[in-house]
């Protein structure tokens, strides 16, 4: 896809440039020889064949060809948006900056700064459930499962077998760390249905959506769910130490996920991460006091 992307950029900006290069008009010179015209760039068999079917295109859509070179330019900026796991650490990264902000607005008892954290957390934990690969391939065997319920036998079929493809396509794309073990019961699941014996295959899924209830990234992004909800609680009745406990829960909630995908725990611990030569030389106890946070205080009791 990027590089029919990147073709389409380069054809369309190379017929701009042709166009722009070609003289309206031929005019004798009068004065001393002018150097040479720049030469139309040249372009490949390949490039002339998509070439005519953007210029097509542009017939049928009425759209100027700077118009699709726009729109080209969008899409490959698109293409290149975080995705997969790159995705999953980049709002991991904004679900701990997020506590930071929360935790500061708490330490100095300001609760509309504290409220505010707290609701976009809300909203980009939600965003990175969707993202887990363990969460997706069991809505894939929901649908699954409701299909081979609700629906006669053959769209049942048709339908609960594209969805397992579904999650068994989540599974393949999804980076290592993030693929619960299920696939191979997915695949026997999809087996069963595609055979026709959708009741046995609906044991199956309901079987490995036991499994995945199980998945330890789900489960800390539920409990990072619920240490919001705890903290915005604390926050309704002014309890700043418990709510600073509950967002200390949370940060710590977050780095164990980060640690599950091989991400640093922290951005500053990755860019000032010590050479080899260093780890020589650094004192045992001032290894570990780099290593473990420093400990925060207990909440009082209310």
């Amino acid at each position: 896809m990027m590089r029919v992307i990147s073709s389409v950029v380069a054809v369309v900006l190379c017929v701009l440039l042709v166009v722009g290069c070609q003289p309206e008009q031929q005019v004798a010179p009068t004065g001393p020889p002018q150097p040479p015209e720049p030469q139309a760039p040249r372009i490949s068999t390949e490039q002339e064949q998509l070439l005519e079917e953007i210029l097509e295109y542009t017939k049928q859509t009425g759209s100027t060809l700077e118009e699709l070179a726009e729109e080209a330019r969008r899409r490959e900026a698109l293409a290149q948006a975080p995705s997969g796991v790159e995705a999953v650490d980049e709002d991991l990264r904004v679900a701990k900056a997020l506590t930071g902000v929360a935790r500061s607005g708490a330490a100095n008892k300001q609760a509309e700064k504290t409220d505010a954290a707290l609701g976009r957390l809300v909203a980009t934990l939600r965003a990175l459930r969707t993202e887990i690969p363990a969460a997706v391939i069991a809505q894939h065997l929901e649908r699954a499962l409701i299909a081979i319920s609700n629906l006669p036998a053959q769209q049942a079929g048709n339908a609960a077998s594209s969805s397992l493809l579904a999650a068994i396509d989540t599974a393949m794309q999804a980076p290592a760390p993030l693929v619960p073990e299920v696939v191979d019961a997915v695949e026997r699941a999809k087996g069963k249905v595609d055979d026709e014996q959708l009741q046995q295959g609906a044991e199956q899924i309901v079987e490995i959506l036991d499994q995945l209830r199980d998945d330890a990234t789900v489960n800390l992004l539920d409990s990072a769910s619920g240490s919001v909800r705890g903290a915005q609680d604390a926050l309704q009745r002014t309890a700043w130490p418990v709510l600073i406990a509950e967002l200390d829960q949370l940060e710590a909630m977050l780095s164990q996920l980060q640690e599950k995908i091989g991400e640093e725990t922290t951005v500053v611990a990755a860019e000032q991460e010590p050479t080899a030569a260093e780890d020589a030389e650094a004192e045992p106890g001032e290894e570990a006091e780099a290593e473990m946070p420093e400990p925060r205080p207990q909440p009082a009791e209310e």
